[in-house]
């Protein structure tokens, strides 16, 4: 039977095309194709495979494939979604369509039963977020003690140790940790970025490489008082906030491939608002802020990365009626942009899409409540070992 599928497949389609078309495929389809041959198997198994698949995957702002990590705090003992589906302190993850159909399945991707079934004896007491980048998150467990960089699809986690030149205090002293993950893909490597400071200059910067696992210092960041808890990793680079002692809000860049910290040219006239932070949607640069009477959001993008004038101001709350309260408003939260210019975002307990002035999809959930850290992310078949077959 296996013979005649991939016999009558080849007949069809030449080789190259079946690859191109295997490339747009979720994950949980080509694990099941890896059993239709010998040669699909060892296809989607390859590292330059799941390099491309993952590259075409986490591009785009496919809603279709988008899924949203949660983490919840306990504190809210009223919320259904955490009380009946994961425990305290764990992270679920859910597909954004379901959150638009009222859909309730969620899924338990990290708890205590978890981690000790992945080899881990470790009772979670504290797990954050941290970054996510092709798939793979970035997390801390029990206020920084432990770092995993992990595969929510597969499974597969690794521990990150901490860097051997980190001093006893610096580890005592985790709030001026900032820990941010990203990808060089010119050396095929996975880097997670801490910088390490209050509100001293310069803040130190240690970079890890998971294709060697280990540590090295680099340049310091002494541009201005890093804003940002992660850094949001776009073109192959990490960016944070910093404000400057003019009050002025930059946005500074570090280059994994380079090692170099650089400034990136922002939108002209955002400066005026107040409290932005930044975004990475559907893989571009993003920047929200607020106004100074805390009830109008705006969201710009970068449409051509590096060039000032590229920035658009693709959505902002006050272009349309929304029948929220205003407190929810300050909480608006941009979850995925489309190439076609749907923007999600989500309002306390409601999720919307937008094209410009037209609402396409609204929805009323409750998972939302109680949620302290989120992230969006695309099934990949990376692995957070750098060996892509590693516990597949």
């Amino acid at each position: 039977m296996e013979k005649r599928v991939e016999r009558e497949t080849s007949l069809e389609l030449p080789e190259e095309l079946i690859e191109e078309i295997l490339y747009f495929l979720p994950a949980k389809n080509l694990l099941r194709l890896k059993c239709v041959s010998k040669s699909w198997n060892s296809l989607i198994s390859s590292k330059s495979f799941i390099k491309e698949h993952a590259k075409k995957s986490s591009t785009g702002g496919n809603l279709d494939c988008s899924k949203l990590m949660l983490n919840y705090d306990e504190s809210y003992k009223n919320v259904r979604y955490m009380r009946v589906f994961c425990q305290p302190r764990s992270l679920v993850s859910c597909p954004i369509q379901n959150l638009l159909r009222k859909g309730d399945p969620v899924d338990t991707v990290l708890d205590s039963h978890r981690m000790k079934k992945s080899g881990y004896d470790i009772q979670i007491e504290d797990v954050r977020i941290l970054g996510s980048c092709n798939g793979l998150i970035l997390i801390s467990v029990n206020y920084l003690r432990y770092l995993f960089l992990l595969n929510p699809f597969t499974r597969n986690m690794r521990n990150i140790p901490h860097a051997s030149s980190f001093t006893r205090s610096e580890l005592l002293n985790a709030p001026p940790f900032t820990y941010s993950l990203g990808y060089d893909e010119y050396t095929d490597d996975y880097k997670v970025v801490c910088i390490i400071g209050d509100y001293a200059k310069p803040y130190h910067t240690h970079i890890y490489s998971s294709k060697n696992n280990t540590w090295k210092k680099i340049e310091s960041f002494d541009k201005g008082i890093l804003l940002d808890d992660t850094g949001k990793f776009v073109n192959g680079k990490l960016h944070w906030l910093a404000a400057q002692d003019d009050g002025v809000r930059e946005i500074f860049s570090l280059d994994l491939r380079k090692e170099k910290y650089e400034v990136v040219a922002r939108p002209e006239n955002y400066s005026k608002r107040v409290r932005p932070f930044l975004r990475e949607l559907g893989g571009y640069l993003s920047l929200i802020s607020l106004s100074s009477s805390v009830d109008d959001i705006s969201v710009w993008v970068m449409m051509k990365y590096g060039v000032r004038e590229s920035w658009t101001k693709i959505w902002t709350s006050s272009e349309f009626e929304l029948d929220y309260p205003g407190k929810v408003i300050c909480g608006a939260s941009p979850l995925c942009l489309k190439k076609n210019g749907d923007i999600t975002v989500a309002f306390g307990n409601n999720v919307v899409v937008y094209n410009g002035r037209n609402v396409v999809r609204k929805s009323r959930v409750g998972m939302l409540d109680g949620v302290i850290d989120t992230v969006v992310y695309v099934e990949t078949l990376v692995s957070p070992f750098g060996d892509e077959e590693h516990g597949q």
